[in-house]
């Protein structure tokens, strides 16, 4: 009987068990890969979900500051939710989101009732909140997506969605125009009537220079401080939201010493070296003269109107202002509120005296009409529209959120 070598009974145990661990490493690898392309996988979604939720975050604010009563059908709401949400981009900052009009910006009166895109809101003046929506589909998976090569196995690409509601609340402040308003009473001319300014009172501005001045009774000031006609010009074409307080003392350059094309812009009007792209427009740029308003007073049931409807500047012959610049290819539903503005009001007895003022309050104003070029051809207007802490004040479509003991004009704010 041929007996086995006790090595040739040793080796076959040795090659056994060499196959059963390569087996194991080889699926316990397969599993490791899998939940590590797994967590990859979800770590993008994760990611897009965070860049969608931005722009649905950024459309439903830009969207419900216009929740007021200061728009009629909704248009400008919805054309300023799709304008923010479409600059914030998606899949690793890659694509812009895209959003589409009755679809992705939707309306209600309350969160218990549906939203509903605004081509079928029946009364637009009872709408409290905006819904936002943003959505990336086919997203193909890096990882997860080689598990079709298991027979039976199909994977389907991804589809990542967010959402955001919004509504207005108080805010603590809101934006302004580099102006100060005379304080009705200490105006050098023409007097006002009753020692105070009424709703809809146009207001011109000052002729001369400080501390003489002449007629008029709104002139510029710059907002920080300073005595800066290049203040003043940044002021127009930007947007100056950190407001001095009350009893805080702002300077006066003079004059009309910025230029006509900083205060144009804000019409849609520009001319070298400002453009829309450093110097956003209102949502409309019509002006409101003698030539094009003859009442000369109670302009801004109108302004509202054209700006749903995205007015464009009429033009010189229609204004009766001889501008310098040009409104041609201008878009005004990519703007934004720049002629309804808060102005602070001083005592003007205080300015002749020198090129200070404090803050005694601020005044919600609307600008009327362009600068004429050269800046010394003839005032500008603005229309009083009543204090800030007015309930009704239209000023609402900018600033910060407070409490509910806020007592600023309405801002937008996130619910959901």
């Amino acid at each position: 009987m041929r007996r086995e070598s006790p090595r040739s009974m040793r080796g076959s145990p040795r090659r056994t068990e060499g196959g059963a661990v390569a087996v194991l490493v080889a699926l316990a690898l397969a599993t490791l890969i899998a939940f590590v392309g797994l967590a990859l996988d979800l770590g993008k979604m994760y990611v897009v979900k965070s860049e969608l939720q931005n722009s649905a975050d950024s459309c439903a604010l830009a969207a419900a500051r216009d929740l007021t009563g200061a728009t009629i059908n909704l248009s400008v709401s919805e054309a300023a939710g799709i304008t923010a949400g479409h600059l914030n981009y998606a899949f690793f900052q890659s694509n812009p989101v895209q959003l589409a009009v009755n679809t992705n910006v939707l309306f209600t009166s309350s969160l218990s009732s549906p939203f509903q895109p605004k081509n079928v809101v029946a009364s637009p003046s009872t709408i409290q909140y905006v819904q936002c929506t943003t959505s990336l589909t086919n997203i193909q998976n890096w990882f997860i997506q080689l598990l079709d090569f298991i027979p039976g196995v199909n994977v389907a690409n991804a589809a990542v969605s967010a959402a955001a509601v919004a509504t207005i609340g108080p805010a603590q402040t809101t934006c302004a125009i580099p102006v100060f308003v005379c304080q009705a009473g200490t105006q050098v001319s023409p007097p006002i009537a009753g020692q105070s300014y009424s709703v809809g009172q146009w207001i011109s501005s000052k002729t001369g220079s400080p501390p003489s001045y002449g007629a008029g009774n709104f002139g510029w000031s710059a907002l920080d401080g300073s005595n800066s006609a290049v203040s003043v010009r940044n002021e127009l074409t930007g947007n100056y939201c950190s407001l001095p307080a009350t009893g805080s003392s702002i300077g006066s350059p003079g004059n009309k010493l910025t230029d006509s094309g900083a205060w144009n812009t804000r019409f849609g009007i520009y001319a070298n070296p400002y453009s829309q792209s450093g110097a956003t427009p209102d949502f409309t740029g019509y002006a409101y003269t003698p030539t094009s308003w003859a009442a000369q007073s109670n302009a801004y049931s109108d302004f509202v109107s054209k700006r749903t409807t995205f007015t464009a500047y009429q033009g010189d012959t229609g204004s009766g202002v001889s501008t310098s610049g040009s409104d041609s290819g201008t878009n005004y539903t990519a703007g934004a509120d720049r002629r309804l503005a808060l102005a602070p009001e001083v005592d003007c007895g205080q300015l002749l005296a020198g090129h200070k003022a404090n803050i005694l309050w601020w005044d919600c104003v609307l600008m009327l009409d362009p600068m004429a070029k050269g800046g010394n051809a003839g005032p500008v207007h603005l229309e009083y529209e009543g204090k800030s802490t007015d309930a009704s004040v239209p000023c609402a479509t900018h600033g910060v959120p407070g409490d509910s003991s806020a007592v600023g004009p309405l801002v937008p704010v996130l619910v959901q």
